[in-house]
């Protein structure tokens, strides 16, 4: 099996009421947990991946020097490709992955643990990426370390992360844990499966730290099930109109461009598409035909818009305080450094009575 040096060092239910009165003063109450959908099966999630919408500039290859015949495709929001499954035991040293297991050992990964350590492949299951290039960068799609995957195989499903990177022409291999949660041998030197293997991955999902297992498998239930309920969606039925917070400030998207990653700022109020938001039914907010997403759950994540995928990541609820809380975090919306300057920066952060965190639906 082939293994490789590389690292890569970079990496309302909602229906809002609309308030007219001062925001309460008292702690908010902790949100109530909402009831978890069933996970999907192997079967739901392979039947997303049934056609393939091609984003990669080419495709890649499951062995080096091996007929490149994989692409990576795109399916209502989710990214996806079918492949193999080499054994990666990079990250730190242990009793099954080191010199003597594995020829080819690396002391590395590309993504870290939260204390700076490489991830252990024994115990985390988590994938490797391509590293970017023209053929496709998957930082333009939401994805990073920490991205949450659902992994496919001999209708098993696991969730991973997305946690090392790899040669640029080669795709389909995944930690030692990963493989042992999918049955699949996962000695470096011989294991493996050629397959197939499919791997989905949720945009704009993030798990910090990124060792958290339990994390991951939370959000990535959550994520698949929405994907599989329907993915992108129009807007549901709901409110429309402003939101407002700190010192009367708008909710606005930056420069009113709809670009995915676009900022979500305060803003002196002034009636634009940028600053009408709808408010769905299925717990979306959506303005100029994006979804009001965090692009993760760890405190100081910040707000941007995203195409709407259905994922925990852009579902908000409002709880009794007239916090707007995040489903994938439990995270509350909030105006970075308690700030109403124009161009303040919307983000997440553990919930708290402070005004920074109240908002109103004009």
């Amino acid at each position: 099996m082939r293994r490789f040096l590389v690292a890569l060092a970079g990496c309302f239910l909602l229906t809002l009421s609309f308030l007219s009165g001062t925001s309460a003063t008292a702690a908010p109450a902790a949100p109530a947990a909402a009831a978890p959908a069933a996970a999907p099966t192997a079967a739901q999630l392979l039947a997303k991946t049934n056609s393939c919408q091609q984003i990669s500039n080419g495709k890649y290859s499951y062995d080096e020097g091996g007929a490149a015949t994989v692409p990576v495709c795109q399916s209502s929001g989710a990214v996806f490709f079918k492949a193999d499954m080499d054994i990666d035991c990079d990250g730190q040293r242990t009793t099954q992955c080191n010199e003597s297991t594995d020829c080819c050992f690396y002391p590395d990964t590309a993504f870290h643990t939260s204390t700076d350590q490489p991830l252990n492949a024994a115990q985390l299951p988590y994938i490797v990426l391509p590293q970017p290039t023209s053929t496709w960068d998957y930082r333009q799609y939401g994805i990073d370390g920490g991205s949450v995957v659902a992994v496919i195989y001999n209708n098993k499903v696991t969730y991973a992360v997305v946690g090392d990177t790899g040669p640029t022409s080669i795709i389909g291999e995944a930690s030692y844990a990963t493989a042992v949660s999918l049955g699949i041998d996962p000695d470096p030197s011989t294991g493996g499966t050629e397959g197939p293997v499919t791997y989905v991955v949720f945009p704009n999902t993030h798990v910090n730290p990124i060792e958290n297992h339990d994390t991951a498998v939370s959000v990535g239930e959550s994520s698949a099930s929405s994907w599989v309920g329907g993915g992108q969606t129009d807007p549901p039925t709901g409110g429309v109109g402003q939101i407002t917070g700190l010192g009367g400030k708008c909710v606005d998207v930056a420069s009113a461009n709809s670009a995915n990653g676009t900022a979500v700022q305060l803003y002196d109020c002034n009636g634009t598409t940028a600053q009408q938001w709808t408010v769905g039914s299925d717990g979306t907010i959506r303005a100029l035909g994006k979804c009001l997403d965090a692009a993760g759950t760890a405190n100081g994540t910040k707000a941007q818009i995203w195409d709407c995928t259905g994922g925990a990541v852009q579902r908000w609820t409002r709880n009794s305080t007239g916090n707007l809380v995040n489903a994938a975090s439990g995270k509350c919306l909030d105006a970075t450094d308690n700030s109403s300057a124009n161009g303040t920066r919307l983000q997440i952060w553990t919930c708290a009575a402070t005004a920074n965190q109240q908002w109103t639906v004009s």
